[in-house]
């Protein structure tokens, strides 16, 4: 790579953490020694809310601006916004009714809060495990009305039920919504043009660094937008084929074999 590596961005499912959401050691070792040593600004990039992104920053023991909500929200150093998008209200309250009727659990996004529509216990649950994050179970029209979501993520363990409600999206809100898998039963439901792309495009703006001295990690289609815009992109081993045609470089192993620690050694040191 003629260009140094000055930002990582990195994916956190499927990427950063192994398949039990847990950082393995040769990840936090690689990462910390770009950080420590090198000077390279690291960047976690997640669909999740920000408290989320911190709690592996913190386990990392690295500092730095915070994209979250799949790039709808970026804040600095110190916590204060340096932009954010949300949906448009009308089309995020039709996604709400249609959610319902297929039965797809509908996670609401707002800043630093989430909170999921009625009968989704299993979701709940599921993300709260994950996280380590509580979030509320309510009827979210009157949410919605009072304040459009940063972001929504449908989920459904029936993909079929997924893809239809992808399908009403496109068909309906496609001037005003983008809708992209970030996991074959998640659907990351994001503002037109809103995606990790922009967010490095933010973080390089707010560093005053190049596109092209990024290395960005990922393993799913919705880290595509972050690969075309950065100067070196690493798919991870585990990757669908269509994602790893996307990268510059693919990992000799997955995420549970610390693909990131691997790509940091061979770009870096």
């Amino acid at each position: 790579m003629n260009n140094p590596i000055k930002l990582i961005c990195i994916d956190v499912d499927g990427t950063l953490v192994n398949e039990n959401k847990i950082i393995p050691q040769a990840n936090k070792n690689a990462i910390r020694r770009a950080y420590s040593e090198r000077g390279i600004h690291i960047a976690i990039l997640s669909g999740r809310i920000e408290p989320s992104v911190r709690n592996y920053m913190d386990d990392l023991g690295i500092e730095g601006a915070i994209p979250s909500l799949g790039g709808c929200l970026l804040r600095d150093e110190n916590g204060l916004v340096i932009y954010e998008h949300t949906l448009d209200k009308d089309a995020a309250l039709d996604i709400y009714n249609v959610s319902n009727e297929l039965g797809c659990a509908y996670f609401y996004y707002y800043h630093d809060k989430w909170s999921i529509n009625p009968g989704q216990d299993y979701w709940k649950e599921s993300e709260e495990k994950a996280t380590s994050l509580s979030g509320t179970m309510l009827d979210l029209e009157p949410v919605i009305k009072a304040q459009a979501p940063n972001k929504i993520l449908g989920v459904n363990a029936n993909v079929d039920k997924l893809l239809e409600l992808k399908k009403h999206i496109e068909t309906r809100h496609s001037d005003k919504i983008d809708c992209i898998l970030s996991q074959a039963t998640f659907m990351e439901i994001v503002p037109k043009n809103v995606n990790k792309g922009t967010a490095v495009e933010g973080l390089c703006k707010h560093y005053g660094i190049g596109m092209e001295n990024v290395m960005a990690l990922g393993d799913y289609y919705n880290d595509i937008d972050m690969f075309k815009v950065s100067g070196l992109s690493v798919a991870m081993a585990n990757a669908p084929d269509e994602v790893k045609k996307t990268a510059m470089y693919v990992t000799e192993k997955n995420n549970d074999l610390c693909g990131v620690a691997e790509a940091i050694e061979r770009f870096v040191f």
